[in-house]
């Protein structure tokens, strides 16, 4: 029975691998001017399909969003965060250019109002919730000078990843194995009480363990008390469920298993979903 229950085990470590793999490679040389072009390129390149996985989700319900407008928009953010990292004079940049996607959005439905107040709140809830998560991860890598001194972002990064990502695992084998009661039955009928609290347990332990990391071989470059630890895990544990259930909750809306059809992850917001919510969170702790 629990070999049936995970026999997509298999596809999910060897796709999970690579994907751990090429993401280490990149934050590792991330401080490297062409790795870093690779990297924004690959974040921009996220961004942009996570934005047409979006659209196809608000098109099964009926609406028409400026699907061109809104991906143009998430690549331009993304790159915009990049060189405000980059170049503090333009730290205002990635604000300019939301505000200058807003007026855009108007202007796309100048020319007929069916349906244009869920159409804009659509296009721009889109990007919100895709494309400046994924810029917050940027940040994260490449911090200000004022606001990490002497820290090494792409701690930050891998310490954001690991405690999100050891949350799903926990929650996915222990809810595979022994849950028995429903999390959330209409949006995720496999998702349970177990896994959800399993989920939870690892993340503090993963934050926890990650302190012990720093404070002992990682002095100066990543800092983070035991109490923030706690807390932290707490929050990545929590914030990392929701954006799970988050995501479902749109495609259970727009009637959708999964928003892609990439072997052995879904679809980018399958793979990013958890993420969307806890990268803010580092992203402000940090600031």
């Amino acid at each position: 029975m629990e070999r049936e229950r995970i026999s997509d085990l298999p596809r999910r470590l060897l796709t999970s691998a690579i994907v751990v793999v090429c993401a280490g490679l990149l934050i590792a040389f991330s401080p490297h001017f062409w790795v870093s072009l690779l990297i924004v390129l690959f974040i921009a390149v996220l961004a942009g399909i996570g934005v047409w996985e979006y659209v196809q989700l608000a098109q099964a319900k009926d609406l028409q969003p400026a699907t061109h407008l809104m991906i143009v928009l998430s690549v331009v953010e993304v790159f915009a965060f990049f060189l405000a990292r980059q170049f503090p004079q333009l730290v205002q940049l990635p604000l300019i250019v939301l505000f200058v996607g807003v007026i855009a959005f108007f202007l796309a439905h100048f020319k007929h109002s069916y349906k244009a107040l869920p159409q804009v709140a659509v296009e721009l809830f889109g990007v919100c919730y895709v494309a400046i998560p994924l810029c917050f991860m940027l940040g994260i890598l490449y911090p200000l000078g004022s606001e990490l001194p002497l820290q090494d972002g792409r701690w930050w990064l891998m310490y954001l990843i690991f405690v999100t990502k050891i949350t799903d695992v926990g929650a996915y084998f222990v809810g595979k194995l022994w849950g028995r009661h429903k999390l959330a039955p209409f949006l995720s009928p496999k998702k349970t009480v177990e896994g959800a609290v399993a989920g939870f347990c690892c993340a503090v332990a993963a934050s926890v363990a990650m302190y012990g990391v720093g404070k002992t071989w990682l002095a100066g470059s990543f800092s983070l008390t035991f109490p923030e630890a706690l807390w932290m895990g707490m929050l990545i544990g929590i914030l990392g469920q929701v954006g799970d259930l988050s995501e479902s909750l749109l495609k259970r809306d727009a009637f959708v298993k999964d928003s892609n059809r990439l072997p052995g992850l879904g679809g980018v917001l399958d793979m990013l979903d958890s993420l969307l919510l806890t990268a803010p969170v580092v992203y402000f702790f940090l600031s």
